[in-house]
């Protein structure tokens, strides 16, 4: 990889390309970045849940992975198998425990993402929550 990222809908594309067409179940992703936003690797996958149920977003296993990779910054995505990107309480809940991870781990979240479904007008439906929350 060795794109910056400037824009929700560039990191967006990069994790809905990560993610399989037929995928039933909720994927937790993380983008390392650098310090000026250039994307260290392909999106990592972090966890699947089951298709009953949603994965788990453990903020332990995301910063592993990003710093094993390098990060200095990250973003975070999952997908809503439903295709309804809207957050839910629990999205909001852990996108704070993740900004307040990052903040004590230096690495700080620029954006945590919610896929939706892929439709042949727009491409796909996502929600950026650094966009969507203050």
């Amino acid at each position: 990889m060795n794109g910056v990222i400037f824009t929700s809908v560039q990191a967006a594309t990069l994790f809905q390309a990560a993610l399989p067409a037929d995928a039933r179940e909720e994927r937790v992703f993380v983008l390392p970045l650098d310090g000026n936003g250039k994307a260290l690797a392909k999106p990592i996958l972090v966890s699947v849940g089951h298709e009953d149920g949603t994965a788990q977003i453990d903020v332990g296993a995301i910063f592993r992975e990003a710093l094993k990779a390098g990060a200095e910054e990250i973003i975070v995505a999952h997908n809503h198998p439903s295709g309804d990107p809207t957050p839910s309480r629990a999205d909001i809940t852990t996108t704070a425990k993740l900004r307040e991870a990052g903040d004590l781990l230096g690495v700080p979240i620029l954006d945590h993402i919610i896929l939706g479904a892929s439709n042949s007008v727009k491409g796909f439906d996502f929600i950026s929550l650094a966009e969507a929350l203050p």
